[in-house]
């Protein structure tokens, strides 16, 4: 079992909350405990946002209590209509996130004894709120998330895996023989995965930035950046998932016209193919360097090399065609070049970018 800070900063702002109402001689001081549990959050940004959210949902139901019990009494009565009128002024202004603890909050200062009850009320306030700070203040002070570095990881393990698995597809179209293709499902899930993770930490990151304002202009610059890799990642996966729908249509195909021999020419085309994959590679690799651990790399012009090459080949293969059988692998050769093409000119795009800076 692994324990995060997370968990342990939860139990140090538990022990503070306790140590603070016993101080201040604040009851029941285990409500402050409940309050700090619940808003020791996973990120800055969400502490900071929970912490606002729970300090208005608080101070209404606390208010709604107060004003309630001070008036009419802390009756069942009482206690039902309170509950009935704020979660209506809750879901009102969008603070439904809260509604169970401010209810609870509402009912809590609506308990208190009736004989000295608007000094009790105000002490069990005191408790919410002690909850509250405590909560915010660890999460902030000890041991804050390190997001920056969690996404550089996770980025370079991403940008790694999608240039691998973008090649993959390509190769599995390529080398179809008469064998069945079995695809890696599994390995297309931990891909998809890879890109949710870090997109996931992408929006902490920012958040992180928005809240504390830390980040200074190259590192604004930098994440600037480092989202548009992410974006050619997310854009690389989807681009091979397309080219790995291909591959079970074509050996199909194969199979049902008695799985012919390939072509000379088309062996050619192939090859072309399977060689944008390694420039694609190559130059994932080029941005991973740049962006990421931020080398100067040289960039690359774009050119219309690779297109010309693979139009002559198919041009040559074409006079051969004869029949509706050779039209798939025409038109498959085509949106494979494509993908290709566009995944060398962005990242060339992004070369460029980077040593603009």
């Amino acid at each position: 079992m692994k324990i995060g800070a997370r968990i342990i900063k939860t139990g140090i702002a538990v022990t503070i909350t306790m140590f603070i109402c016993k101080i201040l001689n604040l009851e029941p001081a285990f409500f402050g405990a409940v309050s700090a549990v619940i808003n020791m959050q996973p990120s800055i940004f969400l502490t900071v946002k929970t912490a606002r959210d729970q300090i208005l949902v608080h101070i209404l139901g606390v208010s709604a209590g107060l004003l309630f019990g001070y008036l009419l009494g802390g009756n069942p009565l009482v206690m039902g209509i309170v509950t009935i009128l704020m979660i209506s002024v809750y879901l009102k202004l969008n603070l439904q996130s809260g509604i169970s603890m401010g209810i609870v909050a509402a009912v809590f200062v609506l308990g208190s004894s009736q004989e000295q009850f608007l000094p009790h009320a105000l002490n069990r306030s005191a408790v919410i709120f002690a909850g509250l700070t405590t909560a915010m203040l660890v999460n902030i002070l000890l041991w804050p998330p390190r997001y920056s570095e969690q996404f550089k990881l996770k980025l370079q393990e991403s940008s790694e895996e999608v240039a691998l698995y973008f090649c993959q597809a390509i190769q599995e179209y390529v080398q179809i023989e008469n064998t069945r293709p079995v695809l890696d499902q599994k390995y297309r899930e931990k891909v998809h995965k890879l890109n949710q993770e870090v997109r996931h930490l992408s929006v902490l990151l920012k958040r992180e930035g928005e809240v504390l304002s830390f980040a200074s202009l190259k590192q604004r610059e930098w994440f600037v950046r480092a989202e548009k890799l992410l974006d050619y990642n997310e854009t690389l996966t989807e681009k091979a998932d397309r080219i790995y729908e291909l591959v079970p249509q074509r050996f199909e195909r194969r199979l049902a016209a008695g799985a012919l021999p390939v072509s000379d020419e088309f062996k050619v085309i192939l090859e072309i193919l399977q060689s944008g994959c390694i420039s694609v590679n190559r130059l994932t690799g080029k941005l991973q360097r740049a962006i990421i651990e931020e080398q100067q790399i040289e960039a690359e012009e774009i050119s219309e090399d690779y297109w010309e090459k693979l139009t002559k080949a198919i041009e040559e293969w074409q006079p051969k065609l004869t029949g509706s059988y050779y039209i798939h692998p025409l038109i498959e050769a085509a949106v494979m070049a494509s993908e290709i093409k566009w995944a060398s000119r962005q990242a060339k795009k992004l070369l460029q970018e980077v040593n603009a800076k």
